[in-house]
């Protein structure tokens, strides 16, 4: 569960906790995001020849490890079961 302390003036927090279809849905949301980041750098790289740069392949080797986890996470918390509090919100 992603849970994110959120500081006050105060110094009190707030503990903001987001169900697991919730948490999905932002995981989806950022897949969805890296690909069209991917796919735009890679058709860019290819239009000035800097495809085959060596910066380039290390980029798109970590924005697929990172639309990789995230997709995962987004399938697993979509099909996740007995979130009732999710129901609510």
């Amino acid at each position: 569960m992603i849970s994110n302390d959120v500081g006050h003036a105060d110094g009190k927090g707030t503990d903001m906790n987001l169900g697991k279809r919730s948490s999905a849905r932002l995981y989806a949301l950022t897949c969805l995001a890296c690909v069209a980041w991917l796919i735009q750098s890679l058709v860019q790289a290819s239009d000035d020849g800097s495809l085959a740069n060596w910066a380039t392949i290390v980029f798109s080797l970590c924005l697929l490890v990172v639309i990789g986890w995230t997709g995962y996470c987004a399938v697993t918390g979509w099909n996740a079961k007995g979130d009732a509090d999710d129901a609510d919100r």
